[in-house]
């Protein structure tokens, strides 16, 4: 599953030709990244007879999704060994509006089961589209010693912050919290509430 990070901030926008009037799409995106080919295994390795073959055990897959805002089907077609996955935003996360929590903004990530809840949500201060420039914090679920479902929030996005929730890193971060509402009251306030001192063991 991929990291909510890279579900909004992973794909590159495609440009439109020069002079177009209207550069407007349904939100069409690309993603570059790696794949391994499957049933390579210990010594065994990819191998082709035709001496000019670029073929290895790994190779560049290249992605594209489709976002219709109407009914908000979602496709994604990749390349190498073309795959074409249709989708609806309720699977992905990705493309359904933001839910407004008090005085924030929560955009989802992919629901770890079909029609469940998503257990991570990015924040912004407005309901503009999420961006690294509108990004202002990050909500995540996980389970403490005790099994109990709590949520960990991060706010204003920091690439020296001292805190990291996910891969991203934070200039301040909760406590586990009892509730989503918790976390997003948190992070609303993150920025003039008194913050935990951070400890450094040495």
């Amino acid at each position: 599953m991929d990291l909510i990070e890279t579900v909004y901030f992973g794909w590159n926008a495609l440009a439109h030709a020069d002079g177009c009037e209207t550069p407007v799409w349904d939100d069409a995106e690309v993603m570059h990244s790696e794949g391994i080919r499957p049933g390579i295994t210990g010594d065994e390795h990819h191998a082709c007879a035709h001496d000019i073959c670029t073929h290895s055990d790994s190779f560049t897959r290249v992605q594209l999704r489709l976002l219709c805002r109407t009914c908000g089907t979602v496709h994604t077609i990749s390349g190498e060994s073309l795959t074409h996955v249709l989708s609806h935003t309720s699977v992905t996360g990705w493309g359904q509006p933001p839910r407004r929590m008090g005085e924030v903004w929560l955009w989802p990530g992919r629901p770890a089961i079909a029609g469940g809840e998503p257990h991570q949500f990015l924040v912004t201060r407005q309901p503009q589209t999420v961006t690294r420039a509108t990004l202002y914090g990050i909500i995540t679920r996980y389970r403490d010693a005790s099994s109990t479902p709590r949520w960990i929030a991060g706010a204003v996005p920091d690439e020296d912050g001292a805190h990291q929730v996910s891969m991203l890193r934070w200039r301040h971060a909760s406590r586990g919290l009892a509730a989503l509402e918790d976390a997003a009251a948190w992070i609303a306030g993150a920025e003039t509430a008194p913050q935990r001192p951070l400890v450094v063991a040495v």
